[in-house]
């Protein structure tokens, strides 16, 4: 299945991919992998070839396994109704955010059978998760209506240290290879980079209104902001050194989550209703 009506920064008609038709081959998805109705998040795809999907239907939400070869699922393991949010780490981890209204929590999973490993407090409801490039640790979003931070949990100790404040508002985090810079996206169409070790803010740019993801390049130059617009959705890309935007791709209609393969040259777009899911993958320069 391929989704029509998404926006872009190019005025053609839009393609039965979601695309304009003014876009260039390499924004045509190389490759759509059918996944489960209800999708909310995924994470990135994996070297072995496989790569989980969040899905939530009807209250009832499951955790499944994609074989980016067959393109099948290959497993599903039931998930909390509460959870919101994947990543899986470079060591194989992957961690799951729950909200409650009051309270949140990261669940530990073994990133090959999807088995719970451990359940880790967060004092806050997590509204997203993003895993470290060190393989350990994940920076977990949380917030209530009078504060939001970033919190780090240790995948190994199973245990969370410091909290980072980010804007009450912020919709999406990523950071980037070193662990040391963090972006955080708001709704006004803002990314504040900020100092994860003193929590200092270093630079604000803007990407355009309604953030609802992050993706970062392999070397931390590029960051992929998907946006939702009037239109449908798009991505910005923008260079981080610079802190420009550089292009707008299009993106499917009803994109959830974006996210970069681990070589940098496809971009994932998990795309979600009630009544389907897909993941579309597009060729990236380089």
């Amino acid at each position: 299945l391929v989704l029509g009506g998404g926006g872009g920064s190019r005025s053609s008609a839009t393609t039965g991919t979601g695309r304009t038709a003014a876009s260039s081959a390499r924004e045509k998805p190389a490759k759509i992998f059918k996944g489960p109705a209800g999708l909310v998040a995924g994470v990135q795809p994996q070297p072995d070839g496989y790569m989980w999907l969040l899905a939530r239907v009807g209250g009832v939400a499951t955790f499944q396994e994609l074989n980016l070869t067959t393109g099948k699922i290959q497993q599903i393991v039931p998930e909390s109704a509460d959870a919101n949010s994947i990543a899986q780490s470079p060591s194989g981890v992957v961690g799951v955010g729950v909200a409650t209204s009051t309270s949140g929590a990261l669940e530990l999973r073994n990133g090959s059978s999807g088995v719970l490993v451990g359940t880790v407090p967060i004092g806050a409801p997590v509204r997203a998760v993003y895993a470290g490039a060190d393989g350990a640790t994940f920076y977990v979003l949380n917030g209530t209506s009078t504060s939001s931070s970033v919190t780090l949990v240790n995948a190994t100790t199973q245990h969370a240290s410091v909290s980072v404040p980010v804007p009450l508002d912020t919709t999406a985090v990523a950071v980037g290879p070193s662990g040391r810079n963090l972006f955080a996206a708001t709704p006004s169409g803002t990314i504040d980079q900020i100092d994860i070790g003193s929590g200092s803010l270093s630079g604000t740019f803007p990407v355009g209104r309604r953030p609802l993801q992050l993706g970062i390049s392999p070397t931390g130059g590029v960051l992929y902001v998907l946006k939702q617009t009037s239109a449908g959705a798009n991505v910005s890309v923008v260079d981080v050194a610079t802190e420009r935007q550089t292009e707008v791709l299009p993106a499917p209609a009803h994109s959830v989550d974006v996210l970069v393969s681990t070589d940098g040259h496809s971009l994932y777009d998990v795309v979600g209703t009630a009544a389907y899911g897909n993941v579309q993958v597009y060729d990236l320069p380089g």
